[in-house]
């Protein structure tokens, strides 16, 4: 059963930017990868690998977002969380959007993004 989200919360108020795939114009001419922008959650697993996947809250008052060709999540502009493969960095960035995309302010997300952030530290930490 899918949550319910109020008209104020996060999933309602977000902004995507994602690389799209489009066909060639004419034959013979290779695929042209472009970032596109969207209100609709694109699906982050099957985007081309090393795809960067950002999205902003709120009007831009927050954001974070995939590095797709590093592996990491940015939860600020200096404040990222390395993993070991593409395929752990979207695992996480999309754990990160499921914690935060019911909350009703930037503040609050900010905050469950900082607390994320903590717990994979905590993780690597611990290891």
């Amino acid at each position: 059963m899918k949550r319910k989200s109020s008209i104020n919360s996060a999933g309602r108020n977000s902004l995507w930017s994602y690389p799209v795939a489009r066909q060639p114009r004419f034959d013979g001419a290779p695929a042209v990868v472009e970032t596109t922008r969207s209100y609709e959650m694109p699906d982050v697993i099957a985007l081309p690998d090393g795809g960067d996947v950002r999205v902003e809250f709120y009007g831009g008052a927050y954001s974070f977002w995939l590095d797709g060709e590093r592996r990491r999540v940015y939860v600020g502009r200096f404040d990222y969380i390395p993993f070991a493969s593409g395929e752990e960095a979207r695992y996480a960035f999309l754990t990160l959007w499921r914690e935060v995309e019911l909350l009703e302010s930037p503040s609050e997300v900010e905050r469950a993004a900082a607390l994320w952030a903590e717990g994979w530290r905590g993780r690597r930490s611990a290891t």
